[in-house]
């Protein structure tokens, strides 16, 4: 699978193509108002959530999304260790391709080093460089549409614009199929890692991606 990959596709085509390559990053699936995390990592599902459930419940709820998109970021971590069993991919589908789940072991996962630095997010919006907005859930949507985490109200950026995404790796962005399309420093990107001090662009909205240690190592 790409680096990014935009097409639509079934989310057990998507996991039998991860059990068999291996590959470890993070399947996104939204529809609406509605984002679902699904890391998978050798094979096995890590960890998963949505705004409202967690673990196999997300999982289930992902499978039955009907004409939902898909999206696949390779190589991203989950944000922190997971607090449900970890599960083989084969373990929710059945043989006819339908939902299946069963119980099995857990895996161990890797927990974070309490020596390691945790930071907290937020955004400077350019017109008004005193304010500091906290993104203070793990996914935050950017865009017009109420249901989004940020709104901006601004008909240049689109119901729902963009993601920014949290991880143990820092914080990425990623456009979700928006009309102007998402900038950063001035470049169009489909999904980035972004560093302090980035320009995030939305039409002629921008933003300064920054942050602020909880601890220090």
């Amino acid at each position: 699978m790409p680096n990014s990959d935009h097409h639509l596709f079934s989310l057990e085509d998507a996991f039998s193509k991860l059990e068999k390559n291996r590959e470890q990053g993070c399947l996104l699936v939204y529809k609406g108002a509605e984002l679902i995390h699904i890391y998978v990592r050798d094979g096995f599902v890590i960890h998963a959530y949505g705004s409202t459930k967690e673990g196999d419940e997300a999982v289930e709820q992902a499978m039955h999304l009907s004409n939902a998109s898909y999206t696949w970021l390779r190589g991203i971590q989950p944000p922190a260790p997971a607090k449900s069993p970890v599960r083989h991919i084969n373990k929710f589908l059945a043989k006819d391709g339908k939902p299946k789940m069963i119980e099995t072991s857990r895996l161990a996962v890797k927990v974070q080093n309490e020596d390691e630095a945790i930071y907290r997010y937020f955004l400077i919006p350019q017109d008004k460089l005193t304010e500091k907005i906290y993104l203070n859930k793990t996914s935050t949507v950017l865009g017009r549409n109420e249901t989004s985490d940020v709104v901006i109200a601004n008909s240049d950026v689109s119901g729902r614009h963009c993601l920014l995404d949290i991880q143990t790796r820092g914080i990425s962005i990623l456009d979700l199929d928006s009309t102007n399309g998402t900038f950063v420093n001035g470049t169009l990107v489909r999904d980035a890692f972004l560093n302090p001090g980035d320009r995030i662009e939305l039409g002629p909205c921008v933003f300064v991606i920054n942050r602020e240690a909880l601890n220090k190592p």
